[in-house]
């Protein structure tokens, strides 16, 4: 079921409203050679140069000055932009029920690109949006910030255009991952990984070559959640937000639960996509600040249910 992880990814970028936020415009064409000054952003083949009050928050894959001033990296592998841009004009964000200020094409370092600003859901609160890639891939950067903060969203659009995408870079795709659990119970294997969600499948990498909308996959994740109530508030979120994306949620179930010693609360749902048929999983484990969500998608009537609950309750943080 790969159009549920394409979901999640789309959650955090599709939230716009309209009104204008007067900011300085964007640049039309970006040319960054790689040097020494541009610094990684761990999980990604991305480089950039930033002000020294922006720090790492490596479990989100981000960038943050403070909890209102941020920019996050998520790439979508195996991905084809010229497919992927369709979902980010103007016409289908705002088939969402969302508007959007401003959307531009972009020529960033040889790739096309798409750049697209607006307030968030979030009163007083501008998005902006940055999308680039090519046949292969699709990287997606998000700034967040006070729609009065000016210097901020300057310094985010600067991040931005003064970037550099290395696609030759050798990326362990595992290097964000920070808990463990049992791979054996489903015996899935490691297909691939977009920003901070790790995706397995019954053949792993083989399987996201020929992607199909009706294989049953899990995927793990890390966000920061100060609770457990916003952890739960998440995971609700999500939820929430499947059928922006014409998927069908029905008869969800909704339980707290305890995994290795952790709050947890468990999410079950059917699902249906045009003729597809599915049930989905979803559990979110919080300790401390931060929270670790597992979705599983069976295709298979419920074949892999059992399993995806018992892999769930081995993963330690």
């Amino acid at each position: 079921m790969r159009f549920l992880f394409i979901a999640v990814a789309l959650t955090s970028f599709m939230a716009f409203a309209s009104c204008s936020n007067g900011q300085r415009p964007f640049p039309d064409n970006i040319n960054v050679t790689k040097a020494e000054s541009l610094k990684r952003i761990k999980g990604t083949k991305l480089f950039v140069t930033t002000p020294a009050t922006y720090k790492p928050m490596e479990s989100m894959v981000r960038l943050q000055r403070d909890n209102n001033t941020y920019m996050q990296v998520m790439e979508i592998p195996n991905s084809n932009f010229t497919e992927f841009k369709s979902k980010l004009t103007r016409e289908a964000i705002e088939s969402q029920g969302a508007k959007v200020d401003i959307i531009k094409p972009v020529k960033y370092n040889g790739y096309g690109a798409i750049y697209f600003s607006g307030p968030s859901k979030t009163e007083g609160e501008t998005k902006l949006g940055f999308v680039f890639g090519d046949e292969t891939f699709v990287m997606m950067l998000v700034g967040v910030c006070q729609t009065a903060d000016k210097a901020g969203m300057d310094e985010l659009n600067k991040i931005f255009s003064a970037s550099y995408y290395d696609k030759s870079f050798d990326l362990n795709p595992l290097e964000l991952a920070d808990f463990k659990f049992d791979e054996s119970i489903t015996g899935f294997k490691y297909a691939s990984t977009m920003g901070n969600m790790f995706i397995y499948s019954p053949n792993g990498k083989a399987d996201m070559a020929t992607p199909r909308d009706d294989l049953p996959t899990f995927q793990l994740s890390t966000i920061e959640a100060p609770s457990f109530a916003k952890a739960k508030e998440f995971l609700d979120y999500v939820t929430k937000r499947y059928s922006n994306q014409g998927i069908e949620i029905d008869n969800i179930v909704r339980q707290d639960i305890s995994i290795n010693g952790n709050l947890a609360y468990e999410v079950m749902a059917e699902t249906k996509d045009k003729d597809r048929k599915g049930i989905l999983y979803q559990v979110i484990i919080h300790k401390g600040t931060k929270a670790v969500l597992f979705l599983g998608a069976d295709s298979e009537k419920g074949e892999w249910i059992d399993k995806f609950k018992a892999t769930a309750q081995t993963i330690k943080m």
